[in-house]
């Protein structure tokens, strides 16, 4: 990775063209994209070149395909891309393809795609991490009850990330269950928000009335954690409910953290997403420049167990309890605002 980014560096001074590049996220009304944007947006102003970041309002498979296409037929140099659905991007990616556009995914992947890199976090080991952290959340909160029960947010059910998360979790969470004698019970399938905060906070209210003796919360993604912190600590019951429950979260926005600081919230795992927004448009830019083999020489390679080759960015992840979150919330504060 440094010499990876090393290189980046160097060659920013190396061209001066201007070219236009494109991120398309799974959407324009998280919060969390503002620090995606904010990375492609430094990374555009260092390099001299255009950058558009562009998705539906509100997730949509469908629409985030067709905004796509538009980019594709307009003629860019390079498209990054979160799929809501891996399967609903597949057509637009051998469209870019066809036409010599590289094409990477961020965030979440499309594995199948014939895309050329995927650039963000490791989900499944994230999701394991969340397992483990709430391992010892048990172990520090509720080390005396044997059998717990939990129930899993989710965003969109086809997303490839969220579901990598929830896979994650779930082994780590088997393996805490084995090692300890302690029976954990999922209280139904995960609960989707389709990446709605309004959505979320009504779900989290509606389960903890409808699962007096629920134990706690793993959510793969932040949704209900960017409302205002009196709606969420509602939603959980009330502020003595919430302090009870052991809640697993992802990303570290500020309201989230403010959460945590509260103690209203556990624990998060917080994601890199200003990286995955620099990362992802110097990866374009050199894919432009240099061409895509000679990009891929300098790019981590995984061998899949058939023995294939992909080209993975692992951005790593951040841990976040009432421990360290203070460390957090001036960074957060300046990455997440929109500009």
């Amino acid at each position: 990775m440094k010499r990876f980014l090393v290189v980046l560096v160097l060659l920013v001074s190396l061209f001066a063209f201007s070219e236009t590049f494109l991120l398309s996220p799974k959407s324009m009304n998280n919060p969390y994209w503002f620090a995606v944007e904010n990375g492609m947006k430094d990374a555009a102003e260092a390099l001299g070149v255009q950058a558009v970041f562009d998705a539906p309002i509100e997730a949509d498979a469908a629409e985030q395909a067709q905004k796509i296409q538009t980019y594709i037929i307009r003629g860019v140099d390079g498209i990054g891309i979160s799929p809501n659905d891996p399967e609903a991007v597949k057509f637009v990616i051998q469209q870019a393809l066809n036409r010599d556009i590289p094409v990477i995914t961020f965030d979440s992947d499309s594995p199948d795609s014939g895309r050329y890199v995927y650039l963000g976090t490791n989900n499944y080991n994230a999701g394991y991490i969340s397992g483990e952290l709430m391992g010892q959340l048990i172990d520090q909160y509720k080390p005396d009850k044997t059998t717990l029960n939990f129930a899993i947010l989710t965003g969109g059910l086809a997303a490839v990330n969220l579901n990598e998360r929830i896979a994650g979790f779930k082994d780590a969470m088997e393996e805490y269950s084995q090692k300890t004698g302690k029976e954990i019970v999922y209280v139904a399938d995960p609960f989707p928000c389709n990446d709605d905060t309004a959505v979320a906070v009504q779900v989290l209210t509606d389960v903890t009335r409808r699962y007096p003796n629920l134990d706690g919360w793993f959510a793969s993604g932040g949704w209900p954690l960017f409302a205002p912190s009196d709606t969420v600590i509602r939603a959980l019951g009330g502020m003595e409910k919430a302090e009870s429950l052991l809640t697993v979260g992802f990303d570290t926005l500020p309201p989230e953290l403010e959460l945590v600081k509260a103690g209203a919230w556990k624990g998060l795992v917080g994601q890199r997403p200003y990286d995955m927004g620099y990362l992802s448009l110097a990866v374009l830019y050199n894919m432009s420049k240099l061409g895509v083999d000679k990009t891929l020489q300098l790019l981590p390679k995984v061998t899949n167990e058939d023995g294939s080759v992909d080209y993975i960015i692992d951005t790593g992840v951040d841990i976040v309890t009432s421990e360290n979150v203070d460390e957090f919330i001036e960074f957060a504060n300046e990455v997440y605002s929109k500009r």
